[in-house]
């Protein structure tokens, strides 16, 4: 993470520097004519008590003309700083998602969805009280006091010194409580985030824990990031609660002092009746800004705390390297030359020296078991792993040359656990771009005509959550569909038949190899069946590469494959 709270100010809040400074004036104009009000309610009190009526009258007009004034000016400061702070939130929203989808595996290993789904929300809506309520608190605490202060001291020196003390006392209380709210927030946002993970984990999994008779178990789970969750806002609550009353306490001592000392003043003849009640008054209306300014170091603390936790995905540096001047991604299936490959994720190699040529538009087949390897290097061909320079080449192109984001929009992945979102199929298939005959044509091609007929409304059926109401292959051939709605030259299928019946595997492979415009394609499978019109096939074992050959080629041969072969057929017997 390389951003900081001063980088964030200047990326989003200068922009809107012009709202700020025009939100300034305002509070200026409002603060002004509220000090200035108990002076003409003063200068009116005077009048009464010297007989003066119109000098009453006069007041009591002008202290309607400044409060109506008042209310104007005031709306237009809370628009002129509420409004740039609802726009940085919509930005930064915006840009940690980009951030995101930049982001490689161990980065969503390292988050989960329900702590980034805390960030995108609770702690953005922190920096939008910063942005907002907190700038607005700040300026308009420090013209507040010094435009109340100077008139106070107008009105009585001695007085408006002796009231300052309660209120500074108060102040510097209310601080160092106020330095203990960073820590207790973030404690709080760690919380919520683990609940929210917990919460998403156990929604998506509701189906699992069913079929075990786990609920108990998740239900006591939740239960305990719940009471720790609780117990973190309570202790929140607690250091905001005895907090508030401080400067409320000091400006009725102030009041008290007024009184107290201004009573006898007014006896002596120092002061006039009228002088003591604008002190009062404006002891009360200084109280307001401070109670205020109290609230606005609480949001100010609580923005720090998820400040950091926004900046950490904001700023986060994606695990792949791009050059400022790549090369273009193909236009036609590409030939795919795979030289010495190794990968290491964390302390494990994952893949180890894997050699393999496949030619334009020809089908790969992978085959190995499970921890072999094959996901990872199907991952590593999108780059959503970053390879090792010059092992993996595009049409003689290191694939690290090639523009990232050009190369994914040609590239296609179905995985075998493909995300349906709680929508119809018609928008799980075509993701709005599609018309409805497109997307039937789709359907034909990946087998799922005969289930449409068989679904209550058709293209137009809610899936539910992941696709809750679908089996598990329907949900794979909706996700073969989808995969085939866009334009691609090259298609990895990682294992995206493993819950279709034999007669659907083989219509469907027949189906994607007689395609006449057929992209370069990798076929993922532990089902040999859709091996059988591979090109190559290669089969990996513990990230090697132990074997390589045409799916005939390699049953006819001793080794992993042939077994695989004579058990998945019954030959063996």
């Amino acid at each position: 993470m390389t951003g900081t709270f001063a980088g964030l100010v200047r990326r989003y809040g200068v922009p809107f520097l012009p709202w700020y400074l025009v939100g300034m004036v305002a509070i200026v104009a409002t603060n002004w004519l509220s000090v200035e009000i108990p002076l003409v309610v003063a200068g009116g009190i005077d009048g009464l008590q010297a007989g003066d009526r119109g000098a009453a009258w006069t007041a009591a007009w002008e202290v309607g003309a400044m409060g109506a004034f008042v209310l104007v000016v005031r709306t237009a400061s809370r628009l002129l700083f509420f409004t740039p702070g609802r726009l940085v939130e919509a930005r930064v929203q915006h840009d940690m998602f980009a951030s995101l989808l930049r982001q490689g595996p161990s980065f969503f290993a390292r988050l989960p969805a329900g702590d980034l789904s805390s960030r995108m929300t609770s702690d953005v809506q922190n920096v939008r009280l910063l942005f907002g309520f907190a700038a607005l608190g700040v300026v308009n605490t420090v013209i507040a006091v010094l435009l109340t202060s100077i008139q106070m001291i107008r009105v009585s020196p001695v007085i408006a010194l002796t009231a300052g003390i309660p209120l500074v006392l108060a102040f510097l209380g209310t601080s160092v409580a106020a330095g203990r709210l960073r820590t207790l927030t973030r404690e709080v946002q760690v919380q919520l985030s683990l609940l929210s993970d917990r919460a998403l984990a156990s929604f998506q999994g509701s189906a699992t824990l069913r079929a075990f008779g786990a609920e108990d178990a998740v239900a006591e789970r939740f239960e305990t990031h719940n009471q720790d969750a609780s117990h973190a806002m309570i202790r929140r609550a607690t250091n905001r609660t005895w907090v508030g009353p401080l400067l409320a306490l000091a400006a009725g001592i102030d009041v008290y002092l007024a009184l107290r000392l201004g009573g006898p003043a007014v006896v002596r003849g120092e002061m006039s009746v009228g002088d003591v009640v604008a002190f009062t008054s404006l002891v009360g209306y200084l109280a307001g800004p401070l109670r205020a300014f109290t609230f606005t170091l609480l949001v100010v603390r609580m923005g720090q705390g998820s400040v950091d936790r926004v900046l950490e995905v904001l700023y986060a540096v994606p695990e792949r390297t791009d050059l400022p001047d790549p090369r273009p991604a193909p236009v036609s299936a590409p030939a795919l030359r795979v030289r010495g490959l190794g990968l290491s994720l964390g302390e494990s190699r994952v893949l180890d020296g894997i050699d393999v040529d496949v030619p334009a538009g020809a089908v790969l087949g992978v085959f190995g078991p499970t921890g072999s390897g094959k996901t990872t290097l199907v991952r590593t061909l999108l780059r959503l792993h970053d390879p090792p320079e010059g092992t993996i080449l595009v049409d003689g192109v290191d694939l690290r040359d090639i523009d990232l984001l050009a190369w994914r929009r040609v590239a296609t992945l179905v995985p075998q656990r493909a995300f349906l979102f709680s929508q119809s199929l018609l928008d799980n298939i075509g993701l709005g771009d599609l018309s409805e005959a497109d997307v039937l044509a789709l359907c034909e091609r990946t087998q799922l005509g005969p289930d449409l007929n068989a679904l209550p409304e058709g293209l137009h059926t809610v899936v539910g959550e992941a696709g809750l109401t679908l089996s598990g292959g329907q949900r794979q051939r909706v996700a073969l569909a989808r995969g085939l709605a866009r334009p691609s030259v090259l298609l990895v299928l990682d294992d995206v038949l493993s819950a279709v019946d034999a007669t659907t595997e083989a219509a469907l492979v027949a189906e994607l190899s007689r395609s006449p415009t057929r992209p370069t394609t990798v076929i993922v499978s532990n089902r040999l069946s859709a091996l059988e019109h591979a090109d190559v096939v290669i089969v990996l074992e513990q990230g090697r590469c132990v074997d390589r050959g045409t799916h005939a080629e390699l049953v006819a041969r001793e080794g992993p494959y042939r077994l695989a072969w004579l058990a998945q057929t019954g030959a063996a017997a």
